[in-house]
Order: structure tokens, then sequence, then C-alpha cells
């Protein structure tokens, strides 16, 4: 049986926490289709009104490619709304 020390054991998870850094992207967005998206809104909801949707660049936290701020996808989440 092999005896580990405790310092050798905190370097090797270390080293195990780091190379799980760099192998995994921190984030990974999702096809149009896995999402459902759709060029009109739904319900009311659209994506002008979704906390993932990115104004500036028309662009989606979750969904990849261009986003229509008319749009809709399945991972829609409401905007908190900022209390006054």
């Amino acid at each position: 049986m092999k005896v580990t020390t405790r310092r050798s054991f905190f370097q090797y998870m270390a080293v195990l926490g780091l190379a799980t850094f760099t192998t995994t992207p921190l984030y990974a967005k999702g096809t149009k289709a896995q999402y459902l998206y759709q060029e009109s809104p739904k319900d009311g909801k659209q994506c002008s009104l979704c906390m993932h949707f990115i104004p500036e660049s028309n662009e989606c936290r979750m969904v990849e490619g261009s986003i229509s701020p008319n749009g809709y996808c399945a991972a829609f989440y409401k905007k908190p709304e900022k209390n006054k």
C-alpha cells in the first residue's frame, strides 16, 4: 500500500483541477435547433426581454449565431425587474 502525504495529495488535486479547467470550455452554446429557436415571439416572450440576450451584438449566451430581438427559444428566461 502506497502512503500518500497530505502535501502530495493536494498537489495532485491542484494539477487535476487545472487540467479540468484547460480541457473544459467555460461555456458552450447550443444550436438553434436544440433550443427550438424561432424568428417570431411566442406568448409575449421574445429575446429582447430575455436575460440571455446581448443587445449590443444581437447574440445569445445560450444559442449560437445571430439572434433576432423579436425571436424566441426554449431557453427564454425573463430579465429580473430592477427595483427603483
